[in-house]
C-alpha cells in the first residue's frame, strides 16, 4: 500500500481554502487584472476558437453561480472540472486509508479525452451554439 504523504493531505484540504479565495479573487481579477491579459493567441493569429477559449469567462460565471452561462462559454471546461473533482475524491479516499481508483489510468482513456478535445475544437468552430459568447 502506498504511504500517505503531506501532499495528499494538502490536496485533500485545498477546497477549504481555495473556494473562499476564489469567491474573493474572481471579481477582483475580473475588474482589475483581466484588462491586462492578452487574448487567446490561437484565436488572434489563426482565427479559430481553441478548446480553452471562453474558459476564463466560464470561471467568472461559475463564481457568480450562473451555471448555464458558464456552460455556454466553454462546455469542455466542465469535463476538466469533473476530472479534477474525481481526482480529489480519489485522494480523499486515499487519505482515509482506501486506495480506490475512480478514473481509469489507461492510455485509451487519455486518448479518448484528447480526441474529445479535438472534436470539440472542430465542432465549436462550425456550430455557432458551441462558440464562446
Amino acid at each position: 500500500m502506498n504511504k500517505l504523504k503531506p501532499k495528499n493531505i494538502i490536496f485533500a484540504a485545498l477546497p477549504i481554502f481555495l473556494i473562499p479565495f476564489l469567491y474573493w479573487f474572481v471579481p477582483f481579477y475580473r475588474e482589475r487584472i483581466s484588462i491586462y491579459v492578452p487574448p487567446c493567441y490561437i484565436r488572434f493569429f489563426i482565427g479559430i476558437y481553441c478548446p480553452g477559449c471562453g474558459g476564463t469567462h466560464c470561471i467568472y460565471e461559475l463564481a457568480e453561480g450562473h451555471v448555464l452561462n458558464a456552460l455556454r462559454y466553454n462546455a469542455l471546461f466542465f469535463a476538466v472540472i469533473l476530472y479534477i473533482i474525481l481526482l480529489w475524491t480519489e485522494n480523499i479516499f486515499f487519505v482515509f486509508g482506501k486506495n480506490i481508483k475512480i478514473i481509469p489510468r489507461s492510455k485509451t482513456f487519455y486518448r479518448i479525452a484528447l480526441g474529445t478535445a479535438v472534436v470539440y475544437l472542430i465542432l465549436r468552430n462550425f456550430i455557432p451554439l458551441l462558440a464562446p459568447v
